[in-house]
C-alpha cells in the first residue's frame, strides 16, 4: 500500500485532476473526539484506483484547504464510506457535502440474512467479503498529538478497504436485488446526517412547567392509590425529598397484588388487561400514576441533560436500519416516542426568525397493502380520492357515506387497520375499544371482519396467498429483503412487507429533500416513521412547505405507482400545532 501524507493545499492540488477523474472515491476520517460541534477532523484519507492512499492531515492543510477538499468531493464519483452518517457530520462543519454515497455499514446491513456475521463494522465486512482481517488497535488512540507512522498506516488501511468492499458489495447487492432499496439508504444517510447535526429545539422553561405539572398529577394519583394502602411511611432523603417505605407501586408483583385485593381479578398488569376495570377508581388512579411516572422518568427528568452545552439545541441519534423490516429507531433522546399529548409536543419549537414545516402521510401503510394486495375497491378508492375509513364504514354499516358519522368512522379505522393485518374478531374487538374508543361486541367484530373480507376480495386473497404458502423471505415493494422464522403468523407475514415499503417511502423522500435542502437555511431536524420535520427561515416558510409536501409525494409516486400519495405540510410554530 503506497501513501502520500498531505500537509498543504500545493501538495493536494497536484492529486486533483487524477481525483476528479476518479469514478470511485473511498473517503474515511480520523477526528479528535465524537462531537462535530466540538471535536475536529483531524486526518481525511482518500483512496482511488491508480493512486495511493492521500492521509490529508487536517492540521496544517485547513482551512485554508478546504475549497480543494470540497471540490475532490463534489465531483461525480461515488464516495465510499464506512457510517456515512459520522463523517458526514464531520463534513457538514466544513461545508462538505458529498455525494453520490455508498456506505459499506448499511450495504452490510442490508445484505445481512440468518447464518452471516449480524456486525457490519469495518473489521467484519473486511473478514465477510475480502477474507482479509483489519488491525483495529488503533482506532482508539490519541489523534489529537503529533502522529505515528503507526497511526498513518492505520488511517490509510481503513479507506483502502473501502474500495475492495465496495467492489466485493455491488456485484452481491445487484445478484440480491437490492440495488433500488441500497440507493434510498445511501441517499437517507445524508438526511440523518442533516438531522443528527443540526438537532431540534426545545423550550426549557416550557419542559420545565410540564415537569411540575406531571409532578403534581403523579402525586394526586398517590393520594388516591391511598385510599387502597394506606399513607406510607416516609423518611427524607439526601437530596431533600420524601421517600417512600415499604411501598414499590413500581412493582407489577405490588400492583398486581393491590388490584386483587379490592376486586380487580386480572393477573397482569398491562392496559389491555385492564381495559375491563377501566372505570374502578383504583384503575384510574393506578393508570394516572403510572402513565406520570413513565413520562417522568422516560422524558422529563433525562431530556434537558441531553441539551447540547454549544448548540442549546437536542440531538437525537438515529439507528437508519433498526429493525428488520428498515424502520428507523432513535436514542439519546427518543423523540419518535415522545408522548403525542399536546403539552410535550408543544416544548419543541423553532427559534426567533425561524419555523417548523411538518408533513406526514395519510394512511400510508393502508396504500401500501393496496398497492401490494391489488385489491381493486382500495385502488379505485384511493384513485378517486376518496376517504377509505368513510367508505370502510358505508361497506360494513349498510349506509350511504354522506351518512356516515364520526363514531361510525373510528370504528371502520380500527377495522381497517386490525383486518389488513391479520386480526381476528377478538382482537378487533379489543383494539377498537381501546385504541379507537370504538367499543363493539364480539358479535359486532365477527360481523364486520365477514363484510370487510366480502367487500375487499383482494385483501382476502392476498392472506390466502400467505396462509397457504408462507414465504421463507419476505421482500418490500423496493426489494428490501428479511427472513421470517419457521412459522410466521399472519400478520408478521402481511405486516412487515407493508410497514418495510413504507418505511422505504420515507426514507426515499429523507434523501430527495437532504439534497435539495444541502446547502440551504431550511434544515430536516426529525422523523417519526411517517413524518418530516423541518425547519427554515420565517420568509421560506410556505416555499419549504410546499417543497416537503412535493417531494413526499415524488418519494411515494417511485414506489406506490398505482396509487397516490396524500401529504399536506404544516407551516407551525410548536410541534403540537401540526
Amino acid at each position: 500500500m503506497e501513501i502520500q501524507c498531505i500537509y498543504g493545499a500545493e501538495a493536494f492540488a497536484r492529486y486533483l485532476p487524477r481525483l476528479r477523474a476518479a469514478r470511485v472515491i473511498a473517503v474515511d476520517l480520523e477526528t479528535t473526539g465524537l462531537d462535530p460541534h466540538v471535536d475536529k477532523v483531524r486526518l481525511v484519507q482518500l483512496a482511488a484506483e491508480g493512486l495511493p492512499v492521500l492521509v490529508v492531515d487536517c492540521e496544517t492543510f485547513l482551512p485554508g484547504g478546504a475549497p480543494l477538499l470540497c471540490e475532490a468531493l463534489s465531483t461525480g464519483a461515488v464516495k465510499v464510506f464506512q457510517n456515512a452518517k459520522f463523517d458526514l457530520q464531520f463534513l457538514m462543519a466544513l461545508s462538505i457535502h458529498p455525494k453520490p454515497l455508498f456506505d459499506t455499514m448499511l450495504a452490510g446491513r442490508l445484505l445481512y440474512l440468518p447464518g452471516m456475521p449480524r456486525r457490519a463494522n469495518l473489521q467484519t465486512l473486511v473478514e465477510t467479503y475480502l477474507g482479509e482481517t483489519l488491525d483495529k488497535t488503533w482506532q482508539t488512540s490519541d489523534f489529537r498529538t503529533e502522529l505515528t507512522e503507526e497511526q498513518i498506516a492505520y488511517a490509510a488501511r481503513d479507506a483502502q478497504v473501502l474500495l475492495g468492499l465496495w467492489q466485493a458489495m455491488v456485484p452481491r447487492l445487484r445478484e440480491a436485488g437490492l440495488a433500488q432499496v441500497a440507493e434510498i439508504e445511501f441517499s437517507c444517510a445524508r438526511a440523518v446526517a442533516q438531522m443528527e447535526y443540526h438537532g431540534i429545539c426545545l423550550d426549557l422553561d416550557a419542559w420545565q412547567d410540564l415537569l411540575v405539572r406531571t409532578e403534581r398529577a403523579r402525586d394526586d394519583a398517590l393520594e388516591g392509590l391511598y385510599a387502597y394502602t394506606g399513607r406510607p411511611m416516609a423518611q427524607t432523603t439526601l437530596w431533600g425529598q420524601d421517600q417512600s417505605l415499604g411501598l414499590n407501586l413500581d412493582s407489577n408483583v405490588v400492583a398486581l397484588a393491590l388490584l386483587n385485593r379490592n376486586g380487580i381479578p386480572v393477573t397482569a398488569t398491562a392496559k389491555g388487561d385492564l381495559y375491563p376495570y377501566r372505570h374502578h377508581p383504583l384503575v384510574q388512579a393506578f393508570g394516572e400514576y403510572r402513565r406520570a411516572t413513565k413520562a417522568l422518568s422516560s422524558f422529563l427528568y433525562p431530556i434537558p441533560a441531553m441539551v447540547h452545552p454549544v448548540t442549546g439545541r437536542l440531538h437525537p441519534q438515529y439507528g437508519q436500519i433498526s429493525a428488520f423490516t428498515g424502520r428507523m429507531s432513535c436514542g439519546n433522546p427518543n423523540i419518535q416516542q415522545i408522548p403525542r399529548d399536546r403539552a410535550f409536543r408543544a416544548c419543541f419549537t423553532a427559534p426567533p426568525g425561524r419555523r417548523l414545516v411538518i408533513a406526514d402521510y395519510s394512511q400510508i401503510e393502508l396504500r401500501v397493502a393496496a398497492q401490494v394486495s391489488r385489491d381493486s375497491r382500495m385502488l379505485a378508492a384511493y384513485s378517486a380520492g376518496e376517504d377509505l375509513h368513510r367508505l370502510t364504514a358505508s361497506l360494513l354499516l349498510h349506509k350511504a357515506p354522506d351518512a356516515v358519522n364520526k363514531q361510525d368512522r373510528q370504528a371502520a379505522k380500527a377495522v381497517n387497520f386490525g383486518l389488513i393485518f391479520g386480526m381476528g374478531a377478538a382482537g378487533l374487538a379489543q383494539y377498537a375499544a381501546q385504541s379507537y374508543g370504538a367499543p363493539m361486541t364480539q358479535e359486532e367484530a365477527e360481523r364486520f371482519r365477514s363484510r370487510f373480507f366480502q367487500a375487499y376480495e383482494g385483501i382476502a386473497a392476498w392472506h390466502g396467498r400467505l396462509k397457504a404458502h408462507p414465504p421463507r423471505e419476505g421482500r418490500t415493494l423496493t426489494g428490501r429483503r428479511f427472513a421470517y422464522g419457521t412459522s410466521p403468523s399472519l400478520p408478521e407475514l402481511s405486516n412487515s412487507p407493508v410497514q418495510g415499503t413504507a418505511a422505504d417511502i420515507l426514507k426515499k423522500a429523507l434523501g430527495l429533500l437532504a439534497d435539495r435542502l444541502a446547502q440551504s437555511s431550511a434544515w430536516i431536524v426529525g422523523t417519526v416513521h411517517d413524518e418530516i420535520l423541518l425547519e427554515c427561515p420565517e420568509a421560506e416558510a410556505e416555499e419549504t412547505a410546499a417543497l416537503l409536501s412535493r417531494t413526499m409525494a415524488e418519494a411515494a409516486d417511485v414506489v406506490l405507482p398505482d396509487v397516490p400519495g396524500e401529504v399536506e405540510a404544516v407551516v407551525c410554530g410548536t410541534w403540537a400545532d401540526k
